[in-house]
């Protein structure tokens, strides 16, 4: 290397911020996927509350009786009972990151900016992953065999078509049908567009639609229907981050997942060490509620 050059590098790794620009400029870093929580909001209430905040749902039971009017007399009341009926319960985690000045310095590992993103999005994936894991562990032929099935191979009509049907009867309405989308697009063959047919091509919108995206997306009367597209979380471990053995068919109002204010953030360089190391944590509570069980069917691909 010309020793122009290796003078300007040097001089460029004097300070902290010349440090970030130049692992910058000089390295270009294949960024791991993550999930979001908009994922979540799709088929679950989503809201922040304040850090501290500790949110109550409680029960007005509904025992409110007409009784027939008898001039001349007392009439029986009924007592207003209130119970609690969830309280979220916080959960904390943490993501912590440590590294060698130099490494930082000679741009091995990215930047401080780059790693924090990365930090962030560690803990959604964690909170998308521990949803997902509890919509579809949790339910089983046991604890939930009104609204849990088992099918194998591919998802079928039948199946769904029972699901829908019990999700209207007991939540009044299913919120949305989730899933990777693969294990959606049978839907286009039970709703009858699995066949092209040029009359209709373009008089009938749902098969223009079908034949625009490959899938449709809506049946008997559920209008989101979510097909999840697989992501994996790097090119070297190549892992998927969603499962795809299970169909959920989810109710309105089944339950809330509850973010407690952003990360914190705690940074600091350990001089205690030589070489030191620069030290960075991010953590956040939250919460997640399902407080209408029923309100969820799970159809399990075997």
């Amino acid at each position: 290397m010309d020793e122009k050059i290796k003078l300007a590098l040097a001089s460029l790794t004097r300070t902290e911020e010349s440090r970030k620009e130049l692992a910058e400029v000089i390295t270009e870093w294949f960024q791991p996927n993550h999930l979001t929580t908009d994922l979540i909001s799709l088929f679950l209430n989503t809201r922040q509350l304040k850090p501290g905040d500790m949110l109550v749902k409680k029960l007005r039971k509904p025992n409110t009786r007409v009784r027939k009017f008898v001039p001349g007399t007392v009439h029986l009341a009924d007592e207003v009972e209130v119970t609690s009926r969830v309280n979220y319960v916080l959960d904390g985690h943490v993501v912590k990151l440590m590294a060698n000045l130099w490494d930082l310095e000679r741009g091995e590992i990215g930047t401080v900016e780059d790693m924090k993103r990365e930090m962030v999005g560690a803990l959604v994936d964690f909170y998308a992953g521990h949803v997902f894991s509890l919509l579809t562990t949790v339910w089983d032929s046991t604890n939930t065999p009104d609204n849990y099935t088992e099918v194998s191979g591919d998802l079928t009509k039948t199946a769904l078509d029972n699901a829908i049907d019990y999700i209207n009867y007991k939540a009044g309405g299913v919120r949305s049908i989730v899933s990777v989308k693969r294990n959606l697009l049978p839907i286009t063959e039970f709703a009858g567009y699995g066949t092209y047919d040029s009359h209709k091509q373009f008089s009938d919108p749902i098969l223009t639609e079908a034949l625009r995206e490959g899938w449709i997306g809506q049946y008997r009367g559920v209008r989101s229907i979510v097909g999840l597209p697989q992501m994996w979380d790097n090119p070297e471990s190549d892992t998927a981050m969603i499962p795809e053995d299970f169909v959920l068919v989810i109710g309105e109002n089944a339950g809330e997942f509850i973010t407690f204010g952003d990360p914190v953030w705690k940074e600091y360089t350990d001089m205690v060490p030589t070489p030191p190391y620069w030290v960075c944590e991010a953590y956040q509570q939250w919460g997640l509620v399902v407080d209408y069980a029923e309100g969820v069917y799970v159809i399990h691909l075997t």
